[in-house]
This record gives structure tokens, C-alpha cells and sequence, in this order.
């Protein structure tokens, strides 16, 4: 499923002149913490009746920012809601752990060593991941109409922490002021590989809803088909270490966007004249939407391609399986 975008959320990103990120509680100061705050800590104030998602969000652009340690106070105490949102925060991230829990604070430190497989391997890895993903669910849709289990959100949060920990890694490369370019290409790899998983989850969730419709034939072939071609075109960017290839692979993109505004138009309809249940029409919209967006972020990554190549950075990786390519499977 598609998530709100994680955002900073007034977090400020350590520079040389503020060291540490802080949020402000409206209409106040920052309270002292209960023990000294290092540089590298992410302090995050609760406000008043602050949705828990809020909270989330806040945490995790700190996590992706950087933050070596986080510290969330919630007075005067801190409540269930605050403490579910940090552990959620801990399970779906790699690897803060709670490591101090007081009334009204609590302190959190990303014990997680550094993976001695470097970044760029671990995306390629992550690539194939996402796209063997892809391909799971849409042949999910000849099985049984199986029960919504949750197995296909599980796996994307899988894919989200391995996500987040590489983007997390590129904007620490970022940080130091070395490489920064291509560190900030592979945080945007990370976060368009990241969204594309959530559409496949979205794919094997929607497929629950075209039991009714033929398979081989209508509107299943022509899905299944419209997906292989977004495949075909996600392989290609992530192969991608040519500025004219990725012009290619960027027409195709458009085309297939075209293509699939076209077959909306033509099989949507079919729903008002009841070949169609309205469960399998509003999954078929879904399913179309989801297959866009897909092809929509491997636009971005091929458009990452192509600005290496025209900005021409000494330092960049270059030839066959550089920073960005990902073998086809």
C-alpha cells in the first residue's frame, strides 16, 4: 500500500553550526532532558494531542537524516499511544532499541554496526527484491481468492527497514561531504525502490478482488501483460549507466504511462455494463493506478541516470554495474 511520504517533520539536519536536531513544542521552551544530549541526538517533543503517526514520521526523518540516538519526551508522562509509536518505530526501523525508559522520557540508540556489504551492492540486492516482488503478486492472482492475512504488508515493511537503513547509510555518506552526489542517487534509489514495493503489496492485495474475472483472457491478460511491459522497463533503468539508454528508457516510460491512461479508458467502462462486479472494477482501478506509479518511479530512476551522465562528476562509478545498476532478473 502506498504510505505517507516520511518527512523530517521540523526535525533540523545536524551542519557544522547546529549539531543537534530539536523540535520545539509550540508556544514553549525545550525541556531539559534528564541526562546530557549528545550532538548526534534527534530530541523530539511531543506537542498536545499530537496524532501518533505524526510521531512516526517525526522519528523517522530523524532516523533517515542521521541521528545517532533519539530522545522523546512526552509530559507530563509518557503516554501508551507515545511508547506504541516508539516500539512500532523500533520494529520497523534497523536497529534504534529503547535504552533508557523514564516517566516523561524516552531514549532510544541505534546500536546497529555498519554492513560490511557496500551500499551499492546492498541496492542492487534490494532491486531484485523489489522486482521478484512485483512478480509474486500479480501471479498471485490465479491462486484461490485467499483471505486478506496481512502477508503482503509484513513483506513490505520487510523491504521499508531495509529501505530505510540504505537511505540511511547514503545520507550519513552524504553527511561527511565526500561523494555527495552520488550518495544523494542512492538515496533516491532507496526511496523509489521503496515506494515501487508498495505498490506490488497493493497488487497482491487488489488481486483478492478479480476471483470473479477469466483467467488468460479480458481484463487479467491485459493487466498481466501491462505489468510485464512496467517490469520490462524497471529492469532496464535499474540496469541503466548510460545517458542514452536512459533517454530510451524514459520514452518508453512515457508510452507506457500513455498506454496504461488508454486501457483505464477501455476496460473501466466495462463496469457500468456488468461484465464487471463493482469489487473487480474498483480493483482493476487500483491495480492500474499501482502499475503507473510503478512505472512513474522508475521514471525518477532513470532520470537519475541521465543527469550522472550529463553532469559528468569525477569520481562517479563507471562502466557496467555502477552505482545505479541492478541486474535484470
Amino acid at each position: 500500500m502506498e504510505r505517507t511520504e516520511p518527512s523530517a517533520g521540523g526535525v533540523r539536519r545536524r551542519s557544522p553550526t547546529h549539531r543537534r536536531p530539536t523540535v520545539t513544542p509550540p508556544g514553549g521552551e525545550i525541556p531539559e532532558a534528564p541526562f546530557p544530549i549528545p550532538a548526534s541526538t534527534a530530541l523530539l517533543v511531543v506537542r498536545p494531542a499530537e496524532p501518533p503517526e505524526h510521531i512516526f514520521r517525526r522519528l523517522l526523518g530523524a532516523y533517515l537524516g542521521g541521528a545517532r540516538e533519539f530522545v522523546v519526551q512526552d509530559r507530563p508522562v509518557v503516554q501508551p499511544a507515545t511508547r506504541a509509536v516508539v516500539h512500532t518505530f523500533c520494529r520497523r526501523t534497523r536497529q534504534p532499541e529503547i535504552v533508557s525508559d523514564h516517566r516523561d522520557t524516552i531514549r532510544l540508540r541505534d546500536l546497529a554496526f555498519d554492513s560490511p556489504v557496500p551500499l551499492e551492492r546492498r541496492l542492487e540486492q534490494m532491486g531484485r527484491t523489489v522486482v521478484a516482488f512485483h512478480r509474486e503478486a500479480v501471479a498471485s492472482w490465479s491462486g484461490l481468492p485467499f483471505g486478506d492475512d496481512g502477508s503482503w504488508e509484513r513483506r513490505d515493511d520487510d523491504i521499508d527497514r531495509e529501505a530505510w537503513y540504505l537511505q540511511r547509510r547514503a545520507a550519513l555518506r552524504f553527511g561527511t561531504g565526500e561523494a555527495a552526489v552520488p550518495s544523494l542517487d542512492l538515496w533516491i534509489l532507496a526511496r523509489s525502490l521503496e515506494r515501487i514495493a508498495d505498490h506490488a503489496a497493493t497488487l497482491g492485495e487488489a488481486g483478492r478482488r478479480l476471483a470473479g474475472l477469466p483467467h488468460g483472457v479480458g481484463p487479467l491478460e491485459t493487466l498481466g501483460q501491462f505489468h510485464r511491459q512496467a517490469m520490462d522497463h524497471l529492469e532496464g533503468v535499474l540496469g541503466a549507466v548510460d545517458g542514452a539508454v536512459a533517454n530510451d528508457l524514459l520514452d518508453t516510460g512515457e508510452a507506457l504511462l500513455a498506454s496504461g491512461r488508454a486501457i483505464a479508458d477501455r476496460l473501466l467502462p466495462a463496469a457500468n455494463g456488468g461484465s464487471m462486479s463493482p469489487a473487480a472494477a474498483a480493483a482493476v482501478a487500483r491495480i492500474l493506478e499501482s502499475i503507473g506509479r510503478t512505472i512513474a518511479y522508475g521514471q525518477d530512476i532513470a532520470q537519475v541516470v541521465l543527469d550522472r551522465s550529463l553532469a559528468a562528476v569525477p569520481g562517479l562509478p563507471a562502466g557496467p554495474g555502477g552505482a545505479l545498476a541492478v541486474p535484470a532478473t
